[in-house]
């Protein structure tokens, strides 16, 4: 049967190719048959690619239909010329006196944006409330269908991370007329990038949920008595929309993923496999013959108003407060859906069970958080832990390998192993870094056959950190006698309660100048890698120099400008008893090297 429409809506060429049959009203007039009147609210920005889309699906039907198209007021689009809205589309203010037998409502490209903030909100509430009283039958497509569930029933809907693109399967989750003669397993596209989890619907008693998936979230649902269908994918499509939206955001440059399940083998070189035609069509079909045409009253003023009912938390707080809102449900006939809050407050310091539960997911979002930060310190401990013994044997190995070298391993092996028990155990930066000197100390007095004389026991420090140099002069006279052989591990000492404490990088020539002092020797040598206090850095200027003769002020100096060669600090314990030093050069040791004194 015919679809009544506005003369010149579509050209003739078009109405061929798409088969669908049209009648002008005033040949429909004559006619002695109530047309089924459709009110088609269309929210897409492509409009006229849409009255075509819709149109076809209406045409595969045995009733006369009359169409009213209808646009937002309060928004203009870009997409559509103001000729053909004015000329073709009515706005809500013009058609909110009339009665439909059906409507359909569709979807719009503004799925991430919170409804709220949509130019046209306020707007498509009043249809939407207008669908309840109104309209006997009322088809809402994808975002729309998403947009009426939050409307009439608080269920949100939840941003995807990818888009929901492609041609999805759904096997058939209950009976219900709208989906009569389906297969058990269909197909529908679907475009967008929000869902609504099929739970939040099941807990709706009076929708039911008729196909869903992982993928999709809810796909198609209807209240019970068919009033509101919530289909959320597009069975209107023509062949190459997915095709065309795929390209269009390439050009673009998106992140947009090939449609699933639609071309073959999902190459995009490949055709297009249709498989949801046929579905579409008997699912239009089946709507307008058994959800409308069957069930709408003959008089379009004798459709009775959907009834939805929404108590609030300060209805619903407590056993009497339920007790009475039934009493309230109980007295009225057209109570058909009951919509309700969480218990509210039920006095001034009570607090709403929302905000109690809002809490409670908040701790263990926190608590997930702080798990996720525990898991991720443990993997860093992990990985930590596994770099400190790496390093612990290859130091080891290095201290091994020398004693090997000196034969001196059997004599030493205990002592190497006790230190690096200490190391494993030890929190101490101080006594963990000194280790170096301590066991190249150990090792040194055993290839010597020198007495090995702990710095820990020889260099103490004050409490407030600072050397304590009449102590550590006292002990050194102490334990090193006037010809005894020792080796001294530099660079660091002990407080008051036996803690090791080191001195800065480089305090080893400090250890040195503070046992030169105390035992007022007549020269302290000090053996480095280069021949004496040089000029210029050797290794950055083949040119540098020994200096075979500094003061003590011209030795500071040098070390002000950056020279390594020697600790500053450790110039004044040599210099206040006017103690020579020598720096000389390990590699070769026939050479004077550079002599400093005043």
């Amino acid at each position: 049967m015919p679809l009544i429409i506005p003369k010149n809506l579509i050209g003739d060429e078009v109405l061929r190719q798409e088969k669908i049959f049209t009648m002008e009203e005033d040949r429909a007039n004559s006619q002695d048959i109530r047309p089924i009147r459709i009110a088609i609210v269309n929210l897409m920005p492509k409009k006229e690619e849409t009255e075509v889309q819709i149109l076809r699906m209406l045409t595969n039907s045995a009733l006369q239909i009359k169409i009213d198209l209808i646009r937002m007021n309060s928004y203009e689009g870009k997409n559509t010329s103001k000729k053909h809205l004015e000329k073709f589309y009515k706005t809500y203010d013009e058609i909110k006196n009339n009665k439909y037998d059906a409507m359909i409502v569709t979807g719009a490209p503004v799925e991430t944006l919170p409804y709220e903030d949509i130019k046209y909100w306020d707007e498509l509430k009043n249809i939407l409330d207008f669908a309840k009283t109104n309209v006997f039958s009322t088809m809402f497509i994808c975002w729309s269908a998403q947009a009426a569930l939050y409307y009439y029933y608080g269920i949100k809907s939840h941003v995807t991370r990818e888009k929901i693109f492609g041609v999805y399967e759904f096997n058939v989750q209950r009976d219900n007329k709208i989906l009569k003669g389906f297969d058990d397993y269909f197909y529908v596209p679907h475009s967008r990038h929000s869902l609504v989890k099929p739970n939040d619907v099941k807990k709706i008693k009076d929708i039911d949920l008729l196909a869903y998936s992982d993928e999709t979230g809810v796909a198609l649902a209807a209240t019970k008595d068919n009033r509101f269908i919530f289909s959320f994918g597009h069975w209107e499509y023509d062949n190459d929309t997915l095709e065309k939206e795929y390209l269009r955001d390439l050009s673009k440059g998106l992140k947009i993923n090939i449609p699933k399940n639609y071309y073959v083998d999902d190459d995009p070189q490949k055709e297009i496999r249709v498989r949801w035609r046929s579905a579409g069509n008997l699912f239009f079909s089946n709507w307008l013959n058994y959800c409308v045409y069957q069930e709408t009253p003959f008089y379009l003023k004798d459709i009775q108003k959907k009834k939805v009912s929404k108590f609030g938390g300060s209805s619903l707080s407590d056993a009497y407060k339920f007790s009475k809102v039934k009493e309230i449900i109980n007295s009225k006939e057209d109570s058909d859906v009951i919509v309700v809050s969480a218990p509210g407050k039920r006095s001034a310091e009570d607090i709403k069970v929302t905000d109690d539960l809002i809490e409670i997911s908040k701790l263990k979002s926190e608590i997930k958080e702080l798990e996720l930060i525990i898991k991720k310190l443990e993997k860093e401990v992990s990985v930590k832990s596994k770099n400190i013994n790496n390093s612990l044997e290859k130091v080891k190995k290095r201290f091994e390998d020398i004693a090997l070298d000196l034969e001196v391993e059997d004599d030493f092996k205990d002592e190497l192993r006790k230190t690096f028990d200490e190391i494993k155990i030890s929190n101490s930066r101080d006594f963990i870094v000194s280790r170096g000197e301590f066991l190249n100390a150990k090792l040194m007095s055993l290839y010597l056959d020198y007495d090995f004389v702990d710095a820990g026991d020889l260099i103490k420090f004050k409490s407030s950190g600072e050397l304590d140099t009449k102590k550590s002069a006292e002990l050194i006279r102490k334990n090193i006698e006037k010809g005894k052989k020792v080796v001294i591990p530099g660079f660091y000492g002990s407080d008051d309660k036996g803690n090791i404490k080191t001195f800065e990088r480089g305090g080893s020539d400090f250890t040195g100048s503070i046992v030169a002092s105390a035992l007022n020797s007549e020269v302290y040598e000090n053996w480095t890698d280069v021949d004496g206090v040089m000029s210029d850095d050797p290794n950055k200027n083949s040119k540098a120099k020994s200096f075979s003769h500094l003061t003590y002020d011209e030795l500071d100096e040098i070390i002000k400008a950056g020279a390594g060669v020697y600790q500053r600090d450790a110039i004044k314990p040599v210099r206040d008893k006017n103690i020579k030093i020598k720096v000389l050069n390990t590699n070769n040791p026939k050479f004077k090297g550079t002599e400093i004194c005043d």
